[in-house]
């Protein structure tokens, strides 16, 4: 996992770089190379077991499942509301609109491939 935030650090910095705007890569290049270190030296703690996706036993897992579920509701709240906020500034809520539509046909496509698997 931490060579997977260094990738993604690199390619951010690559993508600010190519838009004409280098600097403005360091920050999300900077936070991604944290997190992977936070990975790597965290030690034991059993959260950083967890991020790392070595949750240690079925209460850390369920712990994963909820932050899971709280993450997607607040992120699902937040495309709402902008996209709302867009259609009252009149402007086009479509990249909003198509996240909302991306979220929800995964979950449906989970509920499913879960409910045939079972």
């Amino acid at each position: 996992m931490p060579l997977v935030c260094l990738v993604f650090g690199v390619v951010y910095l690559a993508v600010f770089w190519i838009a004409g705007n280098p600097v403005a890569g360091v920050g999300p290049f900077a936070i991604m190379v944290g997190y992977g270190l936070l990975l790597l030296v965290g030690g034991r703690s059993e959260v950083v077991r967890t991020l790392r996706g070595q949750p240690s036993d079925e209460m850390w897992k369920s712990f994963d499942v909820r932050a899971s579920l709280f993450s997607f509701f607040v992120l699902v709240v937040v495309l709402i509301g902008m996209a709302f906020y867009e259609i009252a500034r009149g402007q086009d809520a479509l990249p909003y609109a198509l996240l909302c539509l991306v979220g929800g046909a995964s979950y449906i496509g989970a509920l499913i491939w879960f409910r045939l698997r079972s």
